[in-house]
């Protein structure tokens, strides 16, 4: 039986115990929802050329000097791709780093299994790719959705600790499995405080500072783009 499969065979309903697997499935619902309303939009949309409509509009107002044009109104299934864009981002960088770079040692080959390297490298690079080539909008202000899931996270996993509930790793012949989520770092029944501690540096310092991050590369993307069109300009004067 391939590695992967003996890694999650062993996990079945306790995935949700680790964030990574709430980012992982927060991402692939990213792309689902941004893949269909794509898909629906243009087809209502069909009819009329959105795209070249609001760029004249935009150009008009421009010249004019009358400001910025009015709002456009999303509909719902855009702003659920939105959120979740805005959320899951940061979450899944930050869950590769923790995965890769803190949770090594003796498991190590199970971080570089054939599973493990699809749900984290493969959707950190996919995530990448969106960021620079799709340009969907990122706003600073949106941390605060960042942040509100990191919390939520914790309280979840603080709850599920308080019920008795473990992880799939079989340390005790008398336990269902273990406590902690991260070996010696995230561990409600052993390290009590210095979850706590981390729980905290992670849902307010990280999370924050991963958003900015995402922020910046989608503002350094923008920045290229706009170089590349004032070079194709510049080059047919």
């Amino acid at each position: 039986m391939p590695d992967y499969q003996r890694e999650f065979d062993g996990i079945k309903a306790k995935i949700l115990v680790y964030y990574s697997y709430w980012s992982f499935l927060g991402v692939c619902a990213y792309f689902l929802f941004s893949a269909i309303g794509t898909l629906v939009y243009h087809v209502q949309n069909s009819y009329k050329d959105t795209s070249q409509t609001v760029l004249k509009e935009h150009e008009e107002q421009q010249r004019s000097g009358k400001g910025p044009r009015k709002n456009i109104t999303l509909p719902w299934y855009f702003k659920i791709t939105w959120f979740l864009q805005n959320v899951f981002f940061s979450g899944i960088i930050l869950t590769t780093f923790l995965r890769w770079g803190v949770d090594t040692g003796e498991k190590f080959q199970y971080t570089t299994s054939s599973g493990d390297i699809h749900a984290h490298g493969i959707t950190l690079l996919m995530v990448f790719v969106d960021i620079i080539l799709i340009a969907s909008p990122h706003r600073i202000q949106h941390v605060v959705y960042v942040i509100l899931v990191g919390v939520i996270y914790t309280a979840f996993s603080g709850i599920y600790y308080l019920a008795g509930g473990t992880n799939e790793h079989h340390t005790d012949k008398e336990m269902d499995g273990d406590t902690y989520v991260y070996r010696e770092k995230l561990d409600w029944g052993r390290f009590p405080k210095t979850t706590a501690f981390f729980y905290f540096m992670l849902d307010f310092v990280a999370a924050p500072l991963l958003h900015l991050f995402v922020y910046t590369l989608f503002k350094l993307a923008g920045v290229c783009v706009e170089w590349y069109y004032y070079c194709k300009q510049k080059h047919r004067k």
